[in-house]
């Protein structure tokens, strides 16, 4: 894998599991279970437009890079992973908005800030456009509406 690709993949994915980490505070604060496809998408806005700090950026660097590494290394038995069995019928999802909980921690009073101005986030580059493009396709597949 060249330098520049492996650069690139290590924080689209520092920044995946960045809004994983936000997406479970979500979930946890609003009083859910598991984490529901509102808190995963809310997580992803919020890491879009929240810058992180710095320790956050270097420990979300290092997971992405472990990643990489993890993808990338040739002991990978990654074809070998059974998939999960999908063959129970799901029901097409109703669209909707997406539901907020009410917490007034600061990471969710933020979250919800970044959902009420996320129609007017401009991307400034190509990585935050691709960030930008996942969200768009969470929102189609769930038919969630960010309002």
């Amino acid at each position: 894998m060249d330098e520049v690709f492996e650069s690139l993949m290590t924080v689209f994915l520092a920044q995946i599991d960045s809004a994983m980490s936000i997406s479970e505070i979500l979930s946890e604060h609003a009083g859910e279970k598991e984490m529901t496809p509102d808190a995963l998408i809310t997580g992803l806005v919020y890491r879009l437009m929240t810058p992180m700090e710095e320790d956050e950026m270097q420990g979300a660097l290092t997971k992405g890079k472990d990643m990489v590494d993890r993808l990338c290394s040739p002991d990978s038995d990654s074809n070998d992973e059974e998939e999960e069995d999908t063959s129970d019928e799901v029901e097409d999802p109703i669209e909707r908005v997406i539901e907020r909980n009410t917490c007034t921690c600061a990471i969710c009073t933020t979250a919800r800030t970044c959902l009420l101005n996320y129609r007017t986030h401009e991307t400034q580059d190509p990585l935050s456009e691709k960030f930008h493009n996942a969200i768009e396709h969470a929102c189609s597949t769930h038919k969630l509406l960010i309002q």
